[in-house]
């Protein structure tokens, strides 16, 4: 397995990855099959993320190809808010529970603490018992519910927050 930082050059791969964890029987993103980004728009995505001193994305390879993806960016550029960053994170089923999550993680809070980073933040699905436990392990607390925020059809799902202050 290989972490590295997403370049404009990954738009197809990761868009393939994309519409591969949406088509997953287990929802673990708000995203709709028919809402996935296109290959240029992906590349945009990706041309801002690299110009940007505040936000990453990595992506983790196996035999070259993308099986997770993360992103962590500033959610402000207000001085006062400029320590506080959200991740995003998806790992495929079939490469799930082989540290894949905890070493993009890891990857993400070093490049954050690097930028001053000083508190991270994400929100997960309530039922994602396996992200959640990943989350705690790496330092991740509970800092609220958001009741019923995502809704696929008829279903409602809540969504946690949970944040890391770094050291």
């Amino acid at each position: 397995m290989n972490i590295r930082r997403a370049t404009p050059a990954d738009a197809a791969a990761l868009v393939a990855h994309i519409k591969g964890i949406v088509s997953e029987p287990v929802r673990t993103t708000p995203l709709d099959p028919d809402e996935v980004m296109t290959v240029e728009q992906e590349k945009g995505l990706l041309e801002q993320f690299a110009a940007s001193e505040r936000a990453v994305m990595l992506v983790a390879e196996d035999g070259g190809e993308i099986v997770g993806d993360f992103t962590l960016r500033a959610i402000s550029p207000r001085r006062a808010l400029q320590h506080v960053a959200s991740l995003g994170m998806s790992v495929r089923a079939s490469h799930r529970r082989r540290g894949i999550g905890r070493a993009l993680v890891e990857a993400g809070i070093e490049w954050a603490r690097g930028i001053g980073i000083t508190r991270v933040e994400l929100y997960v699905f309530a039922d994602n018992a396996p992200a959640i436990a990943l989350y705690e392990a790496l330092g991740f607390v509970h800092e609220g519910r958001r009741r019923h925020f995502v809704r696929f059809g008829d279903t409602y799902v809540d969504d946690l927050v949970m944040a890391r202050l770094l050291d």
